[in-house]
């Protein structure tokens, strides 16, 4: 199955794409609903790291590099 990535507008009970998509009438779909980080951010904080990211990081790209 070929994905196809849009955004949408939630108006009157339908979701109305940004951009055209070539399917034909009656075609079944799957729809996952994300709402933008930045919102998740302003309503709850900025989530804190358990872990030293930037430590993390540096591991990994040694490890890229090493490989």
């Amino acid at each position: 199955m070929t994905a196809i990535k849009t955004s949408a507008v939630y108006k009157k009970g339908t979701l109305v794409l940004d951009d055209p998509v070539n399917l034909p009438e009656q075609a079944r779909v799957k729809v996952v609903i994300r709402k933008k980080f930045s919102a998740f951010v302003k309503k709850f904080g900025e989530p804190e790291a358990k872990e030293d990211t930037e430590q993390i990081l540096l591991a990994t790209r040694r490890r890229s590099r090493d490989a």
